[in-house]
């Protein structure tokens, strides 16, 4: 809580009602934010005239070192802020607003405006400290009576919103306005040095990652660069030893050893590849020819099977058509039994057949 004597009511009038024209010192405020601002409770005429015109209805004519307006910065820390609402955020500073409205009446308050430009949302309540007719900030707004407002205000908005009272009692120093703004932007521009420390620390950890990977596919490069050249210059030894050339050089003579002595590998390897292929083509084909000769052996005798017992053969066919097709050669002579013998045949296959079926039946109904 802040007291105002009557010269410093305008300079505080010029900052808490800002508009786009009022240059900024505080470098916290964002320009660009300051149209967020907005009023819970507003007078159409200036702050000056407000008290004058409230002096005047209580023929009240102070001195002019009297206190005129005392002013009260009502917020949170930026955590309770950060999960609200624009609807929570105002109603947080509407409560605040009527629980003064309620204590030192409505026809006090000057002016409750919030600002929604700077760190953190907060409302500045700025009201006369006009009590029985007259002047007395100093008996409203003694310690004790500062205590029992704290408290108050706890019990009427801070605990509705979940927000915990501070240390009653405590030593703590008390800092004015300008003091706790000067506060609020060291300790932003704290937190602001450590994320520059920790981004700067990740900054260097990732470099260091980066060198390592670029070092690492440098070696990786070298050692295909180096493999290269020597298959390169392998393959041309192969090829001078292959046309009959022999390096007499010490380097070019182990060149070709090695050359020919990998060449001689990749041979053997290639000639075990190959006998064992042979050696699977070739027990395929023993199969394959014994399956020749037993399917011969079955053609045969299905071929004189129909030419012999021709009507066993068809009764034969009728049944499995297409297990002893395979073993029919098409050009054959056709079967020598009139047709309508084959017509007979059929139909006994046939009665045949339903009589499987009924006395199949008859057994699973006598099972149930």
């Amino acid at each position: 809580m802040e007291k105002y004597h009557k010269t410093d009511i305008a300079p505080i009038e010029k900052e808490n009602e800002r508009d786009e024209n009022y240059k900024a010192k505080n470098p916290q405020i964002e320009r660009d934010r300051t149209s967020g601002n907005y009023h819970i409770l507003g007078r159409s005429e200036s702050y000056t005239e407000y008290i004058n015109q409230r002096l005047a209805e209580n023929n009240l004519k102070p001195r002019k070192d009297a206190v005129f307006m005392c002013s009260f910065v009502i917020g949170s820390d930026r955590e309770f802020f950060s999960d609200k609402f624009p609807q929570e955020v105002d109603e947080f500073f509407t409560e605040a607003t009527r629980y003064f409205a309620e204590k030192y009446g409505t026809e006090n308050i000057i002016s409750a405006v919030v600002h929604m430009d700077e760190t953190t949302p907060h409302l500045h309540l700025n009201l006369i400290p006009l009590s029985n007719g007259r002047l007395c900030a100093k008996d409203l707004f003694c310690p004790k009576n500062l205590r029992e407002l704290q408290t108050e205000l706890h019990e009427h908005v801070g605990k509705k919103f979940g927000l915990e009272r501070g240390k009653i009692n405590s030593q703590a120093e008390h800092l004015s306005s300008a003091e706790f703004k000067a506060k609020k932007i060291l300790e932003q521009a704290e937190a602001e040095n450590q994320r520059l420390k920790q981004e700067n620390l990740s900054a260097r950890e990732q470099f260091y990652e980066t060198q390592g990977e670029i070092q690492k596919a440098r070696k990786e490069r070298d050692e295909i660069v180096s493999q290269r050249n020597a298959e390169a210059d392998y393959s041309h030894a192969l090829e001078e030893a292959k046309s009959g050339v022999v390096s007499h050089g010490k380097k070019e003579m182990r060149d070709q050893i090695v050359a020919l002595t990998a060449e001689n590998k990749r041979l053997e390897s290639e000639n075990a590849r190959l006998a064992k292929d042979n050696g699977d083509l070739f027990q395929q084909l023993r199969k394959s020819s014994v399956s020749e000769k037993k399917a011969e052996v079955a053609r045969n005798a299905m071929l004189a099977v129909r030419q012999h017992e021709p009507e066993a053969f068809v009764r034969t066919f009728f049944k499995s058509t297409a297990l002893i097709q395979p073993f029919i050669d098409l050009f054959s002579a056709p079967i020598p039994l009139p047709r309508n013998r084959v017509r007979e045949i059929e139909q006994e296959l046939e009665w045949e057949k339903r009589q499987e079926q009924l006395k199949n039946k008859s057994k699973s109904d006598w099972s149930k």
